[in-house]
């Protein structure tokens, strides 16, 4: 081969790989002066709200675009992510969710309209929260266990954020081990659910601790009645027992939330929504804010570990429903 044709292949690869590159590059990129869509599937004063309008401003400074928090709730959150499902994979519809909407709807719902493993691009982990049972202040009961005790002498109405979700799989499963009468009312969200509890319409609530839990139990409108959790003490309630505490290690809920895309979205742009995210909740500020609110950032290191992290959960929760047999009809 003469040197001439060398040199020009050597040019042709070159400006092949150049090529590619920048394509990638463009698949990475949002399209100018169009905002974002941060979508969250419960309305105002659950964790996925309080963890959106806390990253948002930030993510909105490191990706140079507008993000704007829109709630669409409905279906215990499957509305929303129904809809990021027909979404254009183009990083302008984003949605941050908690473990219901994406790997517990499927198993629960009988007509849920998306494949939780096909039909989104998991980008990373955000946040994760403590969960807590909260109790109206004149319920007797000072933990987990008398709670149990109580129920046997009336019925205890559970309000928790829609059926068929982690909430009411966790509460069936106390009553499936310990026979407790625990009766769930479903509700749009945690935060409406915390607001009639406040109100003595419930006698209690299982949900994460972000948002409006801690500030209700400091001014005495709700009582901690147990975190759980299988640390001996609880960073955001510690004057609230831990299952660690009252030996009941098998009913621990762990929170986290998810950043999702639309299915089929390029790999490129992936990476860097997720990239985004992490050096967004990275910043002092935003720690402070989302501790402030009981949060704690936590992302994942690639989009492919994010998808791997939901299989597992989808799988745990699928061995879950079948012991639980909890089922929305």
């Amino acid at each position: 081969m003469s040197l001439v044709r060398q040199a020009a292949q050597v040019i042709l690869r070159s400006a092949l790989a150049a090529a590619i590159g920048l394509s990638g590059l463009a698949h990475a990129q949002l399209q100018p002066g169009k905002p974002v869509r941060l979508l969250t599937p419960y309305p105002p004063g659950g964790s996925t709200d309080t963890l959106s309008r806390v990253v948002a401003p930030k993510l909105s400074e490191v990706l140079g675009a507008s993000v704007n928090v829109e709630a669409m709730p409905g279906a215990n959150g499957s509305v929303a992510l129904s809809f990021l499902a027909k979404a254009a994979p183009d990083g302008h519809t984003i949605l941050i969710t908690t473990a219901s909407p994406l790997v517990i709807n499927p198993h629960t719902f009988p007509a849920v309209s998306y494949d939780a493993l096909k039909d989104f691009t998991p980008i990373t982990l955000v946040a994760t929260s403590e969960s807590a049972i909260v109790v109206h202040p004149s319920v007797p009961a000072k933990d987990l266990r008398e709670l149990i005790e109580l129920s046997r002498t009336r019925p205890i109405r559970f309000g928790v954020a829609g059926l068929g979700g982690q909430p009411e799989m966790v509460i069936e499963k106390i009553k499936l081990d310990t026979g407790a009468r625990f009766d769930v009312v479903p509700y749009k969200g945690g935060g409406p659910a915390i607001n009639d509890a406040v109100g003595g319409h419930v006698d209690a609530v299982l949900n994460d601790i972000s948002g409006f839990i801690v500030p209700m139990v400091e001014s005495g409108k709700l009582r901690g009645l147990s975190v759980l959790a299988t640390t001996p003490k609880s960073e955001f309630l510690p004057g609230s027992p831990t299952l660690a505490a009252t030996g009941q290690p098998a009913f621990a809920m762990r929170s986290w939330l998810i950043l999702l895309g639309p299915p089929n979205m390029p790999a490129a742009l992936g990476e860097h929504l997720r990239k985004a995210v992490v050096e967004a909740v990275a910043k002092d500020d935003t720690i402070k804010s989302l501790r402030t609110n009981a949060l704690l950032p936590y992302t994942l290191g690639s989009v492919e570990e994010t998808r791997r992290f939901v299989a597992a959960e989808y799988e745990h929760f699928r061995v879950m429903q079948q012991q639980t047999g909890v089922k929305v009809r």
